[in-house]
């Protein structure tokens, strides 16, 4: 009996080992995050009023977005599919993108991104119309 629970502990061991590694490289990421100051902003794209617009989650009256480098922007859309479109292949290495309803699409603004003021267009399939930001919506990037 004893060398059975010998055996099984030599052998869960292991698992145990590296299961702990996992979680412990997922905690120093966001370490990392933290320390270099890395912030993730929460947009929203959901109809106010009788018009589709794009806002920050917690100030509906905003919609820049102003980041820096190596921060991420999470973009959910309320009640239709959507496609962005982004002006510059350098802020997030793509021009375009589609979300599906209520999912999030989390982008991260690119290390090569140029510093500047970016408005992009978000596309509501549901409607088929463009969601209006602070007209547009706009991206911008201070360093």
């Amino acid at each position: 009996m004893h060398f059975k629970k010998i055996l099984i502990f030599a052998f869960l061991s292991p698992l145990l080992f590296f299961s702990s590694q996992n979680y412990n490289s997922f905690i120093e990421e966001d370490e990392i995050d933290i320390r270099q100051g890395r912030v993730e902003h929460k947009v929203v794209v959901k109809i106010i009023g009788d018009e589709w617009r794009v806002v920050l989650e917690d100030d509906e009256s905003q919609s820049d977005v102003i980041v820096r480098r190596g921060d991420r922007i999470r973009w959910v859309v309320e009640g239709s599919d959507a496609s962005f479109a982004f002006p510059d292949i350098r802020i997030f290495g793509l021009e375009t993108r589609e979300v599906k309803d209520g999912n999030p699409l989390v982008m991260a603004i690119s290390a090569n991104s140029p510093k500047g003021t970016f408005a992009y267009t978000v596309f509501i399939h549901e409607s088929m119309t463009y969601a209006r930001g602070q007209s547009p919506p706009r991206i911008i990037v201070r360093n």
